[in-house]
């Protein structure tokens, strides 16, 4: 019974190296497929279907071969998953203890051919976990040992990767290409004058992002800097510690820094037809970096506001989450109401605005009276105080976008009653004057106050992130799906 059981089962091959070094050493994708075809023809085992991952590092579940197999196991496709090696399937203990229980839950058996380990005892599960862990381990090892090599070439002046425009290697010596050289100076000019990185890449002819990379890049100043952490999550400008540089550079230290200022501190709302509300206001804590403002119309004509966390250069990840603008205005606007709402005194109050406000509310109370009197039909009486509502309210929004935050406070009576008559690069600097950052986690955002206080918005409905839009940061094995 038990040899009759044997022909039936199904057994999944998986192959995977990393890098041209594993095949040199005897670990090839073909020497490994040898061995397991082998091993299954050896159990009178019948092939179900072998899957193969060339150049995909075991650090993580990321590889495409390995989310085929997930698929394939949930629907309970074959009975015995079989590796050369336990590292060949994964080298995170989180991620194959995950993919452990995942194939003991749809009763799906793991053998790893070499070191003869067999998952429905408790001894090879205890043995399987323990060479999993001195996997990991030695992974860790080579990170360790790859980043103290980078940080020592980095104290010793010498940059890795690919050299930035402006240079060339030269008998390994980096040097100056003329040419290219004035192109950056003039961006650097351009951008210290005030310029953002747009005008400059129209001008220039450079994409707005290649722009960017090179005003944000110390290395025209002959220094250089960790742009990563150990977690690949980008350092901020401000923390950077500068190494100085062997190469030769292209402007000042002084100059980098001044265009660094300017930037920082301008303030970067956008005048467009559809300009942002949140610009560089709302952060993700996973990726570390700001949500990207996007504008969508629609065949009616509506026009969609989301924030979206981008990558930030092509090829990198990031957590894809997003939230729509209209119902978090909503929301900050109930919260903003009740938290400034402190009545403005006279003596505050611009001569000019107080003379101008008072005219208006005569003429309102002249047009109640000629209504009384039928000597103004309604509905125009209705226009007209209509009109001048809006002129008022006019005039507290221009106080209060000038003031700056401390002015803001005492400004501001109701802000509701104003925000509609707003343009929307008044509420953006409105917005820019009262909230230091929006913090946009998964479940709610955190919204930073000037004052040092906090609020909390629950991401609801129409907050809510749509869970099949999202790529996970390091997704656990069982999330694999179909498509």
């Amino acid at each position: 019974l038990r040899r009759r059981l044997a022909m039936k089962m199904k057994a999944a091959i998986y192959t995977r190296v990393s890098t041209q070094g594993q095949a040199v050493n005897g670990e090839s994708l073909d020497m490994q497929k040898e061995r397991l075809v082998a091993y299954v023809n050896l159990h009178k085992w019948k092939l179900f279907k072998i899957y193969e991952d060339g150049g995909f590092s075991g650090k993580d579940t990321n590889r495409p071969a390995f989310q085929r197999i997930l698929r394939d196991a949930e629907q309970e496709r074959f009975d015995v998953l079989v590796v050369y090696k336990i590292d060949r399937l994964s080298r995170s203990i989180l991620d194959f203890h995950k993919t452990m229980e995942f194939l003991n839950k749809h009763k799906i058996s793991f053998v790893s051919v070499t070191q003869q380990f067999d998952t429905t005892t408790s001894m090879g599960r205890l043995m399987l976990a323990i060479l999993v862990d001195f996997a990991n381990f030695e992974r860790e090892i080579d990170a360790d040992r790859a980043f103290d090599a980078y940080m020592n070439r980095l104290k010793n002046g010498v940059p890795s990767g690919a050299i930035p425009y402006g240079y060339k290697r030269e008998n390994k010596k980096i040097v100056i290409l003329p040419e290219k050289a004035k192109i950056v100076k003039e961006i650097f000019n351009l951008a210290k004058s005030g310029h953002s990185t747009r005008q400059i890449a129209k001008e220039i002819g450079f994409t707005h992002h290649h722009i960017r990379s090179i005003l944000d890049n110390p290395f025209y100043a002959g220094y250089l800097v960790r742009r990563r952490d150990k977690y690949n999550h980008r350092i901020p400008p401000e923390q950077y510690v500068f190494y100085k540089a062997q190469h030769e550079p292209i402007i000042s230290l002084e100059l980098w820094k001044a265009v660094f200022n300017t930037r920082k501190h301008n303030v970067r709302i956008r005048k467009s037809k559809w300009g942002s509300l949140f610009s560089r206001l709302i952060y993700c804590p996973y990726c570390k970096h700001n949500l990207s403002f996007h504008a969508k119309q629609r065949k009616s004509g509506i026009v969609v506001f989301y924030y979206e966390c981008d990558p930030i250069r092509p090829g990198e990840k990031s957590c894809h989450q997003y939230g729509r603008e209209e119902p978090l205005e909503e929301e900050l606007l109930k919260r903003v109401t009740r938290r400034f709402r402190i009545r403005a005194t006279k003596e505050k109050q611009t001569a000019n605005n107080q003379k101008k406000t008072a005219q208006i509310t005569l003429k309102i109370k002249r047009l109640i009276r000629l209504a009384e009197n039928d000597d103004l039909p309604l509905e125009e009486v209705k226009r007209r105080i209509k009109e001048l509502n809006k002129e008022k309210a006019s005039l507290l929004a221009s106080q209060v976008i000038k003031d700056d935050f401390k002015e803001v406070r005492k400004v501001i009576t109701k802000i509701s009653q104003v925000y509609p008559y707003m343009t929307r690069e008044e509420k953006s600097m409105l917005w820019h004057a009262v909230i230091e950052q929006i913090v946009a986690y998964r479940e709610r955002f955190v919204v930073m106050w000037r004052d040092g206080g906090k609020s909390y918005i629950k991401r609801g409905e129409k907050l809510k992130i749509p869970l099949n839009q999202v790529q996970p940061l390091s997704p656990p094995p069982y999330l694999g799906r179909r498509g």
